[in-house]
């Protein structure tokens, strides 16, 4: 096998947040006087960068999206993040991969402070050699710019790296890296936004990121 690092995204890919996440999104609106009518439309906003939905979907204002952001974290940090699970079969693969020797790394757009919570929550963060996050500022880091600190931070070879993630953020930060790239069909993007992209791999569960790595299994 020529990957060597393995850079996750966290939300959509180990961990499935769409409840928290949904839950403070719904929070925040009410907080400033708006509803959301369609939780579909909602939920393909999860991955995004936080300000989007507020300025794309409701056509807020800079400064209004700011005070929802502060809204949706207040919920989040206390009640949402906890609303979360990981997703059947990663926690077991995450191990395997370590003990194997891999390199792990987060490149998540979820501000630091609460990727390892989260991470500590569900007893992982000791399995990554590091964790690249957003400060606390309602613009979430680019998922590129994510990588690309992970990539120089750590001296990591590109042509032995790989990107797993369930959104197009993370494909194509992996492409403008020149890092090689495992999409996953069972997060928050779908399959078609994803395929588009033309990922190196394309699987619907941990166990199809396990046979990547190990093929003989």
């Amino acid at each position: 096998m020529k990957y060597k690092n393995i850079l996750f995204d966290l939300d959509g890919t180990i961990t499935d947040s769409s409840p928290g996440i949904i839950n403070s999104y719904l929070h925040s609106l009410t907080k400033i006087g708006l509803a959301e009518n369609d939780i579909e439309k909602l939920k393909s906003y999860i991955g995004s960068p936080l300000r989007a939905y507020y300025t794309e979907r409701h056509n807020l204002s800079t400064a209004d999206s700011d005070i929802a952001v502060k809204h949706f974290r207040e919920h989040y940090s206390e009640i949402g993040i906890f609303e979360n699970a990981v997703y059947p079969g990663m926690a077991e693969l995450i191990e395997k991969l370590q003990e194997n020797g891999f390199r792990l790394y987060i490149a998540t757009s979820k501000p630091l402070e609460f990727a390892i919570t989260v991470l500590n929550h569900f007893n992982l963060k000791e399995y990554f050699n590091s964790i690249h996050g957003s400060d606390m500022s309602a613009d979430n880091k680019p998922k590129d710019k994510l990588i690309a600190d992970a990539i120089l931070m750590n001296g990591l070879s590109k042509k032995e790296s790989i990107m797993i993630g369930d959104r197009y953020h993370d494909i194509n930060g992996a492409k403008s890296n020149g890092i090689a790239s495992i999409a996953v069909t069972y997060g928050f993007g779908s399959e078609a936004e994803l395929s588009e992209l033309d990922p190196e791999f394309m699987v619907s569960s941990a166990d199809e990121i396990n046979k990547i790595f190990f093929p003989e299994t």
